[in-house]
C-alpha cells in the first residue's frame, strides 16, 4: 500500500518534552514497523534535557525535527499536523511503544474500511522498564459513535490511534484551548463527522507506559479541563445532553482511580460517590464502578497486603 504520488502515507508525529528517557525506545519501535511508507515527525516543545541529542542519533531521510519554545503538547501537536504529508495521521507519546505491525495492520483495516476515519488499537500497560504490569485497555469491538465515546473513552489513549489526514482537517484540527485533553477533544469532533466512523482494530498493538511522571497524575487539572470539554460538545452537539449524566458517572470512575493511583484514598471515594449520584441506576449496572469502589474502600481500612491483593483483582495499579 504505497501512495504513487511519491508521498508518504502515514505520518508519524511524535511531541516531546524532556522525554530523553524513554524518547529512543520509541523511535526504535517505529523504525522496526513492517510498514515503511512513513515520515516520522518529531517535534520538540522546548526541552532542557537530551530529548534533542536522541533524536539526532537516528540518520534517516525519513525522519524530521522540528523545535519550539515550550507551549505544549497541544500546540506541538498543531505544528507536526502543519507538517505533515500522509494520508494517514498516526500518533505516539514518547514515552509508548509499538508493536512492529502497527501501522500495517492499521493500513490494511483502513484500506478495507473506507468509511472510517479513525481507528484505535488495544492495547497493554508496561512500567518504567518496559515491563509488562498484567494490565490491559478495554477490549471495544467493532465501531463507536459520539454519544457512545463521550459516555466510555474505549479508545483510552493516544498513541494507539491512526487517522485519516483529511478527517482530522475536516473536524477543525488540535484545538490548544485543550492542553491536557486534547485528543479526546479530537477525537469526539471527528466522531461528529458521521455516524460510526471511529472502529476498534482488535488487536494489541500499543504499549503504554506507566511511570509517576505523566500529567494524568494531576487529576483535579483534567478534571477542570474534562468539563470544558463537555461544555464545548453540548455546544457542538445537542445530542449530548442524552448522555451527559451517564458520562459525567463514568469520567468521575475515570478521575478516582487517578486519585487511587496517587495514594488519595479519601478523594477518590468521593469521585465514586459523585459517580453514583450521577447516574444511579447505570452506576450500580458496571462492575467497574464496584471493583474501584472497593479498591479505594481498602485503601482506607486494610493493611497494605490485604489492600495489594484486592487492586489486582480491580485492576488497579500504583507505582
Amino acid at each position: 500500500m504505497t501512495d504513487p504520488s511519491g508521498e508518504p502515507l502515514v505520518s508519524v508525529i511524535v511531541c516531546v518534552y524532556n522525554g530523553e528517557e524513554f524518547l529512543g525506545a520509541a523511535l526504535d519501535s517505529v523504525f522496526a514497523q513492517t510498514h515503511r511508507d512513513f515520515e516520522l515527525i518529531v517535534v520538540d516543545d522546548g526541552s532542557t534535557d537530551g530529548s534533542a541529542a536522541v533524536v539526532g542519533k537516528y540518520v534517516d531521510p525519513r525522519l524530521r525535527l522540528l523545535g519550539q519554545e515550550n507551549r505544549g503538547t497541544a500546540r506541538a501537536l498543531e505544528v507536526g499536523l502543519q507538517t505533515a504529508r500522509g494520508e494517514y495521521v498516526a500518533f505516539l507519546d514518547q514515552d509508548d511503544l509499538w508493536e512492529k505491525d502497527k501501522l500495517a495492520v492499521h493500513m490494511e483495516w483502513m484500506r478495507r474500511r473506507p468509511v472510517i476515519d479513525l481507528t484505535f488499537s488495544w492495547f497493554r500497560y508496561v512500567d518504567r522498564l518496559g515491563r509488562g504490569i498484567g494490565l490491559h485497555s478495554k477490549r471495544h469491538r467493532g465501531t463507536i459513535d459520539f454519544r457512545a465515546l463521550l459516555t466510555d473513552f474505549v479508545i483510552g489513549a493516544t498513541s494507539n490511534v491512526v487517522a485519516r489526514r483529511a478527517a482530522i482537517e475536516k473536524a477543525g484540527g488540535i484545538d490548544p484551548a485543550f492542553p491536557r485533553m486534547y485528543d479526546l477533544d479530537l477525537f469526539l469532533r471527528i466522531a461528529l463527522l458521521a455516524r460510526n466512523n471511529i472502529e476498534a482494530v482488535p488487536a494489541e498493538l500499543m504499549l503504554y507506559r506507566r511511570h509517576s511522571m505523566q500529567i494524568t497524575r494531576d487529576f483535579t487539572t483534567l478534571e477542570r479541563e474534562w468539563e470544558r470539554v463537555v461544555e464545548k460538545m453540548a455546544r457542538l452537539a445537542p445530542e449530548a445532553a442524552a448522555v451527559e449524566d451517564h458520562a459525567r458517572s463514568n469520567a468521575s470512575r475515570f478521575f478516582a482511580r487517578l486519585a487511587y493511583e496517587h495514594g488519595d484514598y479519601g478523594q477518590a471515594m468521593r469521585y465514586v460517590g459523585r459517580g453514583f449520584r450521577w447516574s444511579p441506576a447505570r452506576f450500580l449496572a458496571d462492575p467497574r464502578n464496584w471493583l474501584t469502589g472497593a479498591a479505594c474502600f481498602a485503601g482506607l481500612v486494610l493493611t497494605p497486603r490485604l489492600h495489594r491483593g484486592l487492586e489486582r483483582v480491580a485492576g488497579l495499579r500504583r507505582e
